[in-house]
């Protein structure tokens, strides 16, 4: 949906910007608790509903949300973890809102319930649930959830311990990395975002056509193939050269006019038997690369490519090019004894593309040492000057100036062979026809991510491509 995504200290920073300005604090408490009791209300409309507040903002969304609950002809006991003349400011008079009895938290654990709103702490908590909350937590059942899950980290997305595991979950204004990140998302159940009129600015946005599809290439009246961008891709040697052809066929699929595999001699006569409108050449060393690839607007290199000192010197070769270049796999692999040297020859229209694996080989504990994926990724791209797309389930994509967007629409079917590297042939055809790089990577992963939901269970790597047309004329707006 194109959502913008807050830190709980950003959004920290907006409401009391917004309160600067003259806005009440506990009118927008009371937007935010009367948009809980919607969310709730719309989505379970049956069943005895137990409120659980905390002491502080969180708690008080949870008490206008009950009061607001109650007028709706809902069953609702609400409990509180701090005896309620303890209450202060706004949570204190939202409070006040409810007119029935505030029990004591230990109660809700006997409590007869359907439904449990967890209005505890959101995501702004910074040390392990313990005591009751943790018990109550521990219990399971329906749990839909104000912010962030009690015992998520709003911002690192990682459980303090034992946490509540949410249907559902409704935040304000703008997602949280907890909601997109895992392992924090997989706790969140379905996410609802609700205005409630706090400004958002931000450099973090959840991926969606709605960002991008405007930009989505097509070719015009009088277009040609020449005039569609030529893709190259680099072959593994004749027993590894299926991945190089995954990325082919996926780059031609995307869009690019012409693709060209290069391979090397050994495996010419494997690749020219399963090639059709990829075209083929072959290429022995860097130098006839480098003449190879004066014609290419963009290089894919590394699928299957081989931790070769050839590999290197080829990917060298790219980097002193004019092509736009695409790093996956071995290309990355092969710098781990050299990052630095990697990190030098790398330009801000490089695309490198590493799962888990050759991100921690390139960048040693950086997603230990920063606070969640989306940090470590931008501080990759800022090291290395490119655009840096880290694969997964909660795929982040960085540009050295900070933006960046996270992916979140696929499916666990495409953790299987091959599947990266028809991301980086999608990525590639979409630079190749001039779509600048940061932008390519936020379509490759979506489409890629669509691809997959389409295919589903049993997937491989060899339907995805096919899966392409489909969803290009949708978006396009050319389907029947």
């Amino acid at each position: 949906m194109g959502r913008p995504i807050l830190t709980p200290q950003e959004m920290r920073a907006a409401e009391e910007a917004l309160f600067s300005s003259g806005t009440d604090s506990f009118d927008l408490m009371q937007r935010a608790g009367n948009a809980a009791a919607e969310f709730v209300h719309a989505q379970w409309p049956e069943g005895r509903i137990q409120v659980l507040c905390g002491p502080g903002g969180n708690g008080g969304d949870g008490f206008i949300a009950a009061a607001k609950l109650a007028k709706l002809w809902r069953d609702v006991e609400v409990f509180c973890l701090v005896d309620t003349q303890s209450l202060k400011g706004d949570a204190a008079k939202a409070a006040a809102e409810w007119e029935g009895e505030i029990k004591p938290l230990n109660a809700a654990l006997e409590d007869p319930h359907d439904i449990v709103l967890d209005a505890l702490f959101g995501g702004g908590l910074s040390r392990p649930l313990e005591g009751v909350p943790a018990k109550l937590a521990e219990r399971g059942g329906r749990v839909v959830s104000i912010d962030v899950p009690s015992g998520i980290h709003g911002e690192s997305a990682k459980p303090l311990g034992v946490c509540f595991r949410a249907e559902g979950t409704i935040t304000f204004a703008a997602l949280r990395p907890a909601h997109v990140l895992l392992p924090g998302a997989a706790y969140c159940g379905g996410i609802f975002v609700a205005d409630i009129g706090v400004p958002v600015q931000t450099k973090l946005l959840e991926n969606s056509p709605i960002l991008w599809g405007r930009n989505l290439p097509q070719p015009g009246q009088g277009s040609h193939k020449h005039a569609r961008g030529h893709l190259a891709v680099v072959s593994g040697n004749v027993a590894s050269t299926g991945a190089a052809r995954l990325a082919s066929r996926a780059g031609l699929r995307a869009g690019a006019g012409l693709v060209t595999l290069l391979s090397p001699p050994d495996a010419v006569a494997v690749n020219a038997s399963h090639l059709t409108a990829v075209m083929l050449k072959e290429v022995s060393d860097a130098e006839q690369l480098r003449e190879s690839i004066e014609s290419a607007s963009t290089v894919i290199l590394g699928p299957a490519a081989g931790i070769t000192t050839g590999t290197k010197k080829n990917v060298e070769c790219l980097l002193s090019s004019k092509s736009k270049a695409v790093l996956d796999a071995d290309a990355l692999t092969v710098f781990a004894d050299d990052k630095d040297g990697f990190y030098r020859q790398l330009r801000s229209d490089d695309l490198i593309t590493p799962h888990i694996g050759e991100f921690n080989r390139l960048f040693g504990d950086l997603l230990d040492s920063e606070v969640n994926k989306v940090e470590a990724t931008r501080k990759a791209s800022r090291m290395t000057g490119c655009v840096v797309l880290l694969k997964g389930p909660d795929t982040v994509i960085a540009k050295p100036d900070g933006m960046a967007i996270v992916n979140t629409h696929a499916t666990h079917w495409l953790a299987t062979a091959g599947s990266g590297d028809v991301l980086a042939g999608i990525a590639g055809g979409l630079m190749a026809q001039g779509v600048d790089t940061f932008t390519a990577a936020a379509m490759a992963s979506w489409l890629h991510g669509e691809a997959g939901r389409r295919v589903g269970a049993g997937l491989i790597a060899e339907d995805l491509e096919s899966e392409l047309p489909d969803i290009l004329s949708a978006l396009h707006g050319e389907q029947q």
